[in-house]
């Protein structure tokens, strides 16, 4: 769909396609950026919710907002989309567990621990300039970030481990009393972008009856491995070579 004044004149994703592709349900991200903290973050974020709530009460034939398991199933079956928040950092509960329920009450049904740059309390796999996390200064959660983890667990909101240091993968998974989600991350082993899952995860995600969703971006697929003419150089192009070994 071509949209003049959006970049590249185009959506990602429009009414037609959706209902052309039978989409079952929409998590719709409540992303804001990471230089925003505390109370800032917590308004941008719930003015990022209300959006999606005007656009359901807009388009009553084709979203309804769904709170429960059962409410997806049966919003479907009656031929609309059934729609969810997703939080994408968790910067965004401005470091408070009411916070976080507050949005749980009004649609958000996962959050992603951390983004480039993390809340504070879990260790992201990027800094907010987009260098890479080498150590977990925090050991992956602090005491506060398995609070935040069980506080999930317990109110039904899907930890989401896209984004998050190795090492926070780790300690989540050890944490978690629920199955967790990637909801958009790729394979280490074909690609050592520190946001990508290492098997030795993918095999704990398993145990934890979990599930990967896997981004296309580039960059987690191929990266900074690759320079002009498709081949592998550098000190980085050396990790992917013993890779491919």
């Amino acid at each position: 769909m071509n949209v003049p004044g959006v970049p590249w004149e185009q959506l990602h994703s429009d009414i037609p396609r959706l209902k052309a592709g039978g989409v079952g349900a929409q998590f719709w991200s409540v992303f804001i950026p990471g230089q925003l903290s505390g109370p800032a973050a917590v308004q941008c974020t719930l003015e990022q919710i209300d959006v999606v709530h005007r656009m359901c009460d807009k388009y009553p034939e084709t979203f309804e907002m769904a709170y429960t398991a059962q409410q997806v199933r049966d919003i479907f079956k009656a031929g609309r989309i059934p729609s969810m928040c997703g939080i994408e950092g968790g910067h965004q509960i401005g470091g408070s567990l009411r916070a976080l329920r507050m949005f749980h009450m009004v649609g958000a049904r996962y959050m992603t621990l951390t983004h480039n740059g993390g809340p504070g309390w879990a260790d992201p796999a990027v800094n907010l300039d987009g260098s890479w996390v080498k150590e977990a200064p925090l050991g992956g959660l602090t005491d506060f970030g398995v609070a935040v983890v069980r506080e999930m667990n317990r109110i039904g909101m899907v930890v989401d481990l896209s984004h998050v240091h190795e090492v926070t993968m780790k300690k989540a998974l050890e944490v978690t009393r629920a199955p967790v989600m990637f909801s958009h991350s790729s394979s280490r082993a074909l690609c050592a972008h520190p946001r990508d899952v290492p098997d030795e995860i993918l095999l704990k995600l398993k145990e934890n009856g979990g599930v990967i969703m896997i981004v296309f971006l580039s960059k987690f697929v191929a990266g900074e491995f690759w320079v002009s003419g498709g081949k592998v150089g550098g000190e980085r192009g050396e990790a992917r070579r013993a890779l491919q070994t």
